[in-house]
């Protein structure tokens, strides 16, 4: 069976998620199927150049394939997915449909390539909120789509012994877009700006960066560190420098910092929402987006308990385990199996 996966890129050191996925999709689906063709579209910073590349480029670079399977990673790119069949596109999240963060414009566009990418012959949804978003605003019959949850990479993120610090580390990592709530972050800081044995570390990148900078100087903020893009060869170590990890996203499709966290046996803090739920549910201390006072009641548990803490880190190891790249492979080898029969 031949497949071809098609994907802006496939470069896991990007700091972009999808990139990430697509590349750990495609090394552990070759364990299974070598025959596999990559379909690179190309990532651009330009606006003009990305709709160029996503409707144009993928058009053409896959109606050249011949293959038995056609596998697009995100719905941005699958405009052939009608005409190549059979045809699955990932759906990693809805968030333009339902957060408006991004330009009308790209809301529109995302609105109008969904109802293409919809018409593949099966969807693969990321996490459950992901399907019954699909369900709900789309109408796609819940028989088209299958829930495969991401996986982690158990040989990049692992825990290391712990050093014994005198600061009780609480860390970020991710987009700085309003829709990750970092103010939160820095409202749950000012709570303990008087306590010197907490430090607070923000990392990543996004358009909100300096305006979060400017409202740590506005709040005089000194127990808040912003770290910047943390390289691909550092992230383990960024997370094992953490005591817990923070993630008061206001909506995710998934959350995959949060499950690399975990997988460095790190005590996770989420939201009470998305799909965040259900990938930190009874492992980690879920919190209200909205209120920074939930997370401050909570962390005052966390540092006070020594045993609570053990307790967390040991809950996130094993939890981490159950999102598996060779999982999340064979159980979309598995797809490809029973559209290539038809």
């Amino acid at each position: 069976m031949k497949i071809a996966l098609i994907g802006q890129s496939f470069d896991k050191g990007s700091g972009q998620g999808v990139y990430e996925f697509s590349n750990y999709l495609y090394e552990h689906l070759k364990k299974i199927n070598k025959n596999i063709e990559i379909i690179k579209i190309g990532a651009s910073k330009n606006s003009f150049m990305t709709l160029f590349n996503n409707i144009f480029v993928s058009f053409y670079k896959t109606l050249k394939s011949k293959s038995d399977i056609y596998h697009f990673m995100m719905p941005e790119i699958a405009f052939s997915c009608m005409f190549k069949r059979p045809s699955i596109v990932i759906i990693h999240d809805l968030i333009p449909l339902i957060i408006n963060e991004r330009k009308k414009s790209f809301n529109l566009y995302f609105k109008l390539i969904l109802k293409v990418a919809i018409k593949a012959n099966h969807l693969i949804a990321v996490s459950n909120l992901t399907k019954k978003d699909l369900v709900r605003i789309l109408k796609v019959p819940e028989t088209k789509i299958s829930v495969i949850h991401e996986g982690v990479d158990g040989k990049k993120y692992y825990p290391l012994e712990k050093k014994r610090k005198k600061l009780f580390t609480i860390g970020y990592l991710g987009g700085f877009g309003k829709r990750k709530n970092i103010d939160y972050i820095l409202k749950v800081a000012k709570e303990f700006e008087n306590n010197k044995k907490i430090l607070f570390k923000i990392a990543g990148k996004g358009p909100e960066l300096d305006r979060l900078l400017r409202l740590k100087k506005k709040m005089n903020l000194k127990n808040v560190e912003f770290a910047g893009f943390v390289p691909d060869e550092e992230l383990n170590n960024f997370y094992n420098s953490l005591d817990l990890f923070l993630f008061p996203s206001h909506y995710e499709g998934f959350g995959l910092p949060v499950t690399e966290a975990m997988a460095c046996g790190i005590p996770v803090m989420v939201s009470n929402v998305s799909s965040l739920i259900e990938i930190a549910e009874d492992t980690g201390i879920l919190i209200n987006p909205k209120k920074p006072e939930d997370a401050v009641r909570n962390i005052k548990k966390i540092v006070k308990n020594v045993d609570l803490q053990k307790k967390l880190r040991i809950k996130s190891i094993k939890k981490a385990k159950e999102f598996n790249w060779d999982k999340t492979a064979k159980e979309t080898f598995k797809i490809y199996e029973k559209y290539r029969q038809k």
